[in-house]
């Protein structure tokens, strides 16, 4: 499999280019399963002259749940409310977009009455204080939000990044995610790269771009020049991505992300081979199914079989996530049955047609 899925995506769609492709503004948006690179790639690419986008934080999506709370944003003391809570609640993170409250309040009480507009400005804001014009946003789970990503931004540029499920497990293992049972994030993985599927079957190739964190590891120049290719950004840029461990903005203690504090490296990828067990591989391997060979990775369980515990605890983790996810559509198609107001961003050139 190649670096790049942009055609692979272009072979599932129409093929036909999306009514913004071409459009020097677009936002960019980078997700994927957890512990998959989006951060090296997050990093890389803000590094690039070209385009800003800030240290994960966490507003967008918990904004979009809440939506309705925020009432009629035509009216400014709801534009004024919706800044409040975000830029005064310490768990959005909102120091990362890297404006002063009252004056990033400012903004977005002056921006576009809808909730596209003013999650969108956040982060203009900090494209700006980058001296940058185009903005994006990295989180991992937005692969699981597509559609309140292209609700809200419908000229966005979606990157997903794969990583071997292997790897991403034992990566999530060490940080002691879930207690370190590979069986959750096993699921995780899965559901991730499922969801890429749902949309990349409707998304147009200039939409949705998928890259292998291996890739990006193995071969980072060939790798940044495709997704360059893809978001539009200049060549010229690849070298500032390519140095990005120079001029970082993530603290050095930082325990999730110390490796961006280094140059590209491949040297961890196949470590996982000795931090797991055979029954813990076959469990990753019979949960990513096909899609373990479609993504290029070759099986490697051999004749190790998950044990009977392992198989229903995977069933159940399944279970439990269809009916959250069955929950949050129900609500979802509730909010837009009953709260009508626009979502759409009109801060871009696409936008704004």
């Amino acid at each position: 499999m190649s670096a790049t899925t942009g055609s692979h995506a272009g072979e599932l769609s129409s093929g036909a280019l999306s009514p913004f492709a071409g459009a020097p503004d677009r936002p960019v948006f980078v997700g994927g399963c957890p512990r998959s690179g989006t951060t090296l790639l997050r990093t890389m690419l803000n590094s690039h002259p070209e385009l800003a986008m800030p240290r994960e934080s966490r507003f967008l999506l918990e904004t979009w749940r809440r939506r309705e709370r925020f009432g009629d944003l035509g009216v400014e003391r709801n534009r004024e409310k919706l800044a409040r809570w975000i830029f005064t609640r310490k768990a959005a993170r909102p120091g990362r977009v890297g404006v002063e409250s009252q004056r990033a309040i400012e903004r977005l009480v002056a921006a576009p009455p809808t909730v596209g507009s003013l999650l969108g400005t956040c982060f203009l804001m900090y494209a700006e204080q980058q001296g940058k014009e185009r903005w994006g946003d990295k989180r991992p789970m937005y692969v699981q939000y597509l559609d309140a990503i292209f609700a809200m931004f419908p000229d966005a540029q979606f990157v997903n990044v794969v990583r071997d499920p292997r790897a991403a497990v034992a990566s999530m293992r060490r940080l002691d995610w879930y207690g370190g049972d590979v069986v959750p994030v096993a699921e995780l993985w899965e559901r991730s790269q499922r969801a890429a599927d749902a949309w990349r079957r409707r998304l147009a190739p200039d939409q949705l771009l998928e890259i292998r964190y291996e890739d990006l590891v193995a071969r980072p120049e060939e790798t940044l020049t495709d997704v360059c290719s893809f978001l539009r950004l200049s060549g010229d840029g690849i070298a500032d991505a390519l140095s990005y461990h120079e001029h970082n903005d993530i603290p050095e203690t930082s325990t999730y992300h110390w490796k961006v504090h280094q140059p590209v490296s491949a040297d961890s990828s196949r470590r996982w081979e000795h931090e797991l067990s055979g029954e813990e591989i076959a469990l990753i391997e019979y949960a990513a199914g096909k899609r373990l060979r479609r993504y290029g990775y070759e099986p490697a369980a051999g004749s190790s079989r998950p044990t009977a515990e392992m198989y229903r605890a995977l069933r159940r983790r399944r279970l439990e996530r269809a009916k959250l996810a069955g929950r949050r559509q129900m609500k979802e198609l509730k909010l837009r049955l009953t709260h009508r107001q626009p979502v759409v961003a009109r801060l871009t050139s696409g936008q704004r047609r």
